[in-house]
């Protein structure tokens, strides 16, 4: 049996105590003895008690069932439990004042007993090793307490001859009544006004405190302005000053806290949390707060988890017409959370829309390559290989919080919106965005080259940047460093990928197109389908004969879906049938002009109903201008003449004038 094995006696034999606990010392062969030692603890002391037992007496009481073997072995003291575990150096530096270490006071106590180490197999071997201990403790000088050496010794050898378990139970030093009778004046430190000075914090009061202290508390006050709040509000003091100090007192003489009290008492009665969040404020304390670990460590596959944000650039962008300064351009991203893969993007000019999530669904579900594609941005298919939608998105409550999801219920598994000002509730994509550098300087900005769309094939490639570089390591696997993997969300995504641990949803091209793109209005010509003005045609639709019938029925109204931030393309539906429309461009095009958002085409599409309204009315103007030019010039009215009845008459004379008109254009006969 192991040293320090803990005994316990149901029943009691002979000379063991029925009820107690006894732990094994040793086992003696040769005098045919077992000895346990009884710890006993008495609150204020730690009492021994050495029981001596034959082999035989032993046996029978373990057979007997009247001592039984608990199962546990204890290899520190009992009354030591609460600072087990904890270090001695970090005790240590809690320590107000101290006249001898912890270290000091163990190697005190074990060198008191050092000698009875020596002799141990002699000690435990004799008749009576309390007599041998007690004669040891009168011999030392100066004399040792008897009692005391005794526990010392036992509790060496009984716990694993460790000389921490020598420790005194200083941590229990202070647990006296303070409530108890005769309890009345102010406990604690003098104070600096005088030893009697103040008034004893008894349970009334601290309950006092604790209530005024949570009704009192918020974000936007002080320590300071909570005390004064709680005195003068709960305790109705008032401020006076008196030969030169000024001070609270309470009129009616009845008893108030000081400052330290009220913060000993709420250190007492409330967590340091709670403390945080009454003063600092929920998300203040959390951005303060340890982290519980990562998001991705309760997913098992790729897109289980996705979160949607926003955020804006920096730059200003040049706009459209004069190439001014403007502001708003936000890009909504959606990030994988178990390999942190950004698997979808969305814009919106001037500010956060859910047009730009729904673009940001739309880029997830369909084909990136083919996607990029339509901003004029060519790569490669292993660049960017995610493809389908998450059943699990994360949106916060911005825009996307107004998301429809009656419609997509096939696919939508689940749906959760963060809390209010919560950014660490969706941790993966937040600290993906990329950061720009911030000083303390002169205010500046600056003013990109760059409009909407060359701004959108930027953060593209933003994109393919981050995929491939971002540092994931935080999300490896140890079997993926063996395997070779790098540590990007790209080389993550992929390693999974390859062992199909992938939850997305797939979506055909077209129901995308019809799920998540805008629908606007065009009208189909006989030459081709306008939108806003600008002309869009297919070498498919032309094939399905639509231009041939409009041009024998005129024009036909149709609806459109539009990808907002680039109108390159746009799909028209017709005979069931989806297809996909080029913008029709001339050899005089510039490459600027195919690539601008739809807001930009509406704007031009305003100024030339503008302009056409403005020749219209100006055309009368015009044309009456120069008719009178022309009078001013021949005496004539540019449209004079006599309106006749019948046809022209065919005279002798009528016939000398047709002659003398074509001898002068030099056709005579």
């Amino acid at each position: 049996m192991i040293t320090g094995a803990r005994l316990f006696a149901p029943e009691g034999y002979r000379s063991l105590v029925k009820g107690h606990y006894y732990h094994f010392l040793n086992s003696d062969a040769v005098h045919n003895r077992v000895r346990l030692v009884e710890f006993s603890d008495l609150g204020k002391d730690v009492r021994t008690t050495l029981i001596t037992l034959t082999r035989f007496e032993f046996e029978e009481a373990l057979e007997a069932g009247a001592l039984l073997a608990s199962g546990e072995t204890d290899k520190f003291p009992p009354w030591l439990e609460p600072i087990k575990g904890i270090a001695i150096s970090e005790r240590e530096t809690k320590r107000v004042s101290a006249k001898e270490t912890y270290d000091q006071k163990v190697n005190r106590r074990f060198l008191a007993i050092s000698d009875l180490m020596v002799r141990l197999q002699e000690v435990l071997a004799s008749d009576d090793p309390d007599a041998v201990i007690n004669a040891h403790a009168k011999s030392q000088s100066p004399q040792q307490n008897a009692a005391r050496l005794r526990l010392w010794f036992y509790t060496y050898i009984t716990f694993g001859q460790n000389k921490w378990a020598l420790m005194p139970p200083l941590h229990r030093i202070g647990r006296w009544d303070r409530e108890g009778p005769g309890k009345l004046r102010r406990l604690g430190r003098p104070s600096p006004n005088g030893k009697e000075w103040g008034y004893r914090a008894d349970s009334a009061m601290r309950d006092r405190i604790l209530a005024a202290y949570l009704r009192f508390r918020s974000a936007d006050k002080t320590h300071s302005q909570v005390y004064r709040k709680i005195l003068t509000e709960e305790f109705g003091c008032v401020s006076v000053e008196r030969n030169g100090a000024t001070f609270f007192v309470n009129r009616k003489g009845h008893p108030f806290p000081t400052f330290d009290q009220v913060r000993y008492c709420i250190d007492k009665q409330v967590s340091a949390k709670e403390k945080s969040i009454g003063v600092k404020g929920k998300q203040k304390t959390r951005d303060q707060s340890g982290s519980l670990g990562s998001f991705s460590e309760r997913l098992t596959n790729l897109n289980q988890s996705v979160e949607f944000d926003g955020y804006y650039v920096v730059e200003k962008l040049s706009g459209l017409t004069e190439g001014s300064p403007v502001d708003g351009f936000c890009v909504v991203r959606a990030v994988c959370g178990l390999s942190g893969m950004v698997v979808g993007i969305g814009f919106a000019e001037g500010k956060e829309t859910k047009e730009a999530y729904r673009m940001c669904l739309f880029s997830m579900a369909v084909d990136k390559v083919w996607f990029c594609g339509l901003f004029g941005v060519t790569i490669k298919p292993e660049w960017w290989p995610c493809e389908g939608l998450a059943g699990g998105l994360v949106f916060d409550r911005g825009p996307a919080a107004a998301l429809d999801t009656e419609p997509e219920i096939h696919w939508l598994g689940t749906l959760e919106n963060t809390p209010v000002f919560s950014g660490q509730s969706k941790a993966t994509v937040e600290s993906s965005h990329p950061r720009a550098k911030s000083d303390l300087d002169q205010p500046t900005y600056v003013h990109s080259r760059l409009n909407f769309v060359q701004m959108a094939r930027r953060e593209i490639h933003q994109v393919l940047k981050d995929n491939r570089s971002s540092d994931a390591s935080g999300r490896m696997e140890t079997e993926m460093y063996w395997c070779g993997i790098k540590p990007t969300p790209l080389g993550i995504w992929n390693y999974w990928d390859s062992r199909f641990r992938n939850s997305a949803i797939g979506m055909q091209q077209e129901v995308a197109i019809k799920s998540f793109l805008s629908v606007h209005p065009a009208v189909v010509r006989q030459d081709a389908v306008y939108l806003y003005g600008r002309k869009y045609r297919s070498v498919d639709l032309i094939n399905t004969g639509i231009f041939d019938r409009v041009a024998r029925s005129g024009v036909i109204e149709v609806d459109v879906y539009v990808l907002t931030m680039c109108v390159r393309h746009i799909w028209i539906e017709v005979g069931g049938t989806l297809f996909e429309l080029d913008f029709v461009s001339t050899q005089r095009t510039v490459e600027g002009d195919r690539d601008i958002s739809l807001r930009d085409l509406q704007s031009l599409d305003a100024l030339r109903r503008k302009s056409q309204t403005a020749l219209r009315n100006e055309i009368p103007a015009i044309h009456q201008f120069h008719d009178d030019r022309f009078k001013e010039d021949t005496g004539e009215e540019c449209k004079g003449g006599v309106r006749r009845i019948g046809r022209p008459p065919k005279s002798a004379s009528a016939q000398r004038d047709a002659d003398d008109y074509d001898r002068f254009r030099g056709k005579a006969k």
